[in-house]
């Protein structure tokens, strides 16, 4: 909705003729049954149902609503505000299964699938590669209407999962903050977080990868700046180390009574080390910072292939698996260099194919599982610290298939990374 509309929590104010404001459901955890949903509010107005989902019952306060999922692939249920009073306009809105608990804020199947992990990294939940212009008095807070705007989730939600699963947060601050959002943000962090808790932070994601508008930016302000001598990689990798620098001494000084407890991070790209030498070598970056850390996904190029077979690709796992190691180590060199331990930000498999069904043999094959447990297997013998797995939950389409599983409350038996993971947490927890 245009921002005049809206309140100042995101709530609308009132509707233009013709207007309707619609508003997806999260769809509850598998299996995939009859839900009914019960949708509370403050204000005047009228709600209505779309999709899968159905009125049951309405009154002036609370709609009973049914959703009927059947597990198809673009199956979306919503609610639409089709009428709003500007006088006492319709807000607040709770919409939950009837038997949770009106005060519950993450569901049980969320938690319980988190569980053993040891990292939580909030990169998508901080819509970080949105590369938006952070202003503090305009962050989402608890109370906000949603948790998926240009803000992103509340600083408040992802300190208190991580609290709740008892993992470390690792927290990114956005290219483009100034010092007040930084220091705002590390203050929350220091006040909320347990204090047992080890907290990481890194300053954007992959400043280095041209795929993001952060890291043309950088690039950008590097070459106007007459940095590394023209060079274009060079000049983004020394202006991304002229931020990161400022950004973690803010961090450093408010987590001043618990150093230990914070974990001050420099990404580079795992493939090109050279990159990872210019950061830290840079001015007094390499004092600035606690970990070098990378993205060792295990790629292989799957676009012209022309290959329907998943053996193809499960027979080129081993040399791929050695050649992303291979960077790995000449990483870990550097960083031991300047006295850092080194991490890895994101990792796991990296396919990316426009043919659909192809990537679902692949990422569905027993031999994902094998793959898996190989490659963590390795990492934590020869590299032997923390490894990020990137994404938690997410379906397989043509721009990849990023999820340990494909959607909530699916068996990890139908999972073969979850299931892979699962093992390699159980044996090494």
């Amino acid at each position: 909705m245009p921002p005049d509309q809206l309140d100042a929590d995101g709530w609308v104010r009132f509707l233009r003729p013709g207007q309707t404001a619609p508003r997806t459901l999260t769809i509850p955890p598998a299996p995939l049954r009859p839900t009914q949903i019960r949708c509370t509010w403050q204000g005047r107005g009228q709600l209505d149902t779309g999709g899968i989902a159905r009125t049951i019952q309405v009154t002036p306060s609370e709609l009973l609503l049914q959703l009927n999922p059947v597990g198809g692939e673009e199956e979306r249920g919503w609610i639409e505000l089709s009428q709003t009073d500007p006088a006492d306009p319709l807000r607040e809105i709770d919409c939950r299964e009837t038997e949770r608990p009106s005060k519950e804020r993450f569901h049980p199947e969320f938690i319980d699938f988190l569980k053993g992990f040891k990292v939580l990294r909030f990169l998508d939940w901080q819509r970080t590669n949105d590369n938006f212009a952070a202003r503090w008095d305009a962050r989402s807070t608890p109370a906000s209407s949603s948790q998926v705007t240009s803000a992103g989730a509340s600083v408040e939600d992802m300190v208190d999962l991580s609290n709740l699963i008892g993992a470390d947060p690792w927290f990114l601050m956005p290219y483009r903050a100034d010092a007040a959002y930084i220091r705002a943000f590390a203050r929350l962090v220091h006040e909320r977080v347990d204090p047992s808790a080890t907290v990481y932070v890194e300053l954007g994601n992959e400043v280095w990868n041209d795929q993001f508008e952060a890291a043309r930016q950088a690039r950008d302000e590097g070459l106007a700046a007459g940095l590394g001598g023209g060079d274009p990689t060079r000049a983004q990798a020394i202006r991304y180390a002229q931020k990161l620098c400022p950004a973690m001494a803010i961090w450093r000084e408010v987590f001043a009574n618990r150093p230990g407890k914070l974990i001050r991070v420099a990404a580079s790209h795992n493939a090109n080390p050279e990159s990872a030498r210019v950061i830290l070598g840079h001015a007094k970056t390499a004092d600035c910072v606690d970990a070098l850390a990378t993205a060792p996904y295990i790629w292989i190029d799957l676009e012209g292939q022309r290959v329907t077979d998943p053996k193809w690709v499960f027979d080129r796992m081993p040399a791929t698996i050695d050649d992303v190691f291979s960077f790995a180590h000449r990483n870990r060199a550097i960083a031991a260099e300047f006295g850092k331990r080194f991490i890895a930000y994101e990792g796991g498999q990296h396919l990316v194919t426009r043919d659909v069904e192809f990537a679902r043999r692949v990422q569905r094959d027993s031999l994902m599982g094998a793959t898996y447990r190989a490659y963590l297997e390795r990492w934590r013998r020869e590299m032997g610290d923390d490894l990020v797995l990137y994404a938690s939950t997410a379906p397989i389409g043509e721009y990849g298939a990023w999820g340990l599983r494909e959607y909530a409350g699916q068996p990890t038996s139908n999972a073969p990374k979850l299931e892979a993971v699962r093992a390699f947490i159980k044996a090494h927890p």
